[in-house]
């Protein structure tokens, strides 16, 4: 296994037990079986791998989904499988950075969803808008769920499939509408 990706697997290993406060470079170069010089060569500190987690993680599901419901059940999947490294990220001085990957990750593919749906009325501009304020909603309900004490990942997985049921029945028509009332604002 290349050092970085066994540094990355240790951590989220390590954080199911640990909370991230209580792990530093030396217990992770321990459990790794190499220097901490070698640790300092890739990065610069716990916090700077858990951003290069982020950076390359593969939601294979999540990639391939065809409809926004997909995708989003396809997210919450990779949550629950991933709850422990997520939820203990969310709750330390990286939220950030499970706040960014959330975000980012959902937008561009609402985004990529909106822009090859047949039935796509929204211009460019309206169309980012449209993903940006969707993915917020998902990953600000997302980091509630995993800031609630105790919560286990079934739970949620539970939770979050439906509030995706229901705002893909309420809000989504909503920020389609708002949208496309702003491109006739705009023109």
């Amino acid at each position: 296994m290349v050092i970085e990706a066994k540094f990355k697997h240790t951590l989220k290993e390590m954080m199911k037990e640990k909370d991230i406060e209580d792990i530093n470079v030396t217990t992770l170069c321990e459990r790794c079986s190499c220097h901490r010089q070698t640790f300092y060569y890739h990065y610069q500190d716990i916090y700077d791998l858990i951003a290069a987690i982020f950076l390359g993680e593969k939601l294979e599901k999540f990639e391939t989904s065809k409809t926004i419901r997909d995708a989003l059940r396809a997210f919450v999947a990779y949550a629950k499988d991933n709850y422990d490294f997520l939820r203990k990220t969310y709750n330390s001085a990286a939220k950030d950075l499970v706040d960014d990957f959330m975000v980012s990750k959902l937008n561009l593919k609402i985004l990529q969803l909106q822009k090859g749906a047949e039935d796509n009325t929204l211009e460019k501009k309206n169309l980012y808008n449209f993903s940006r304020r969707l993915a917020k909603v998902f990953a600000d309900e997302f980091g509630h769920y995993l800031k609630e004490n105790g919560l286990p990942a079934e739970r949620f997985a539970k939770k979050a499939q439906r509030y995706i049921d229901d705002v893909i029945a309420t809000l989504l028509p909503s920020y389609i509408s708002l949208s496309m009332k702003e491109a006739t604002r705009n023109d």
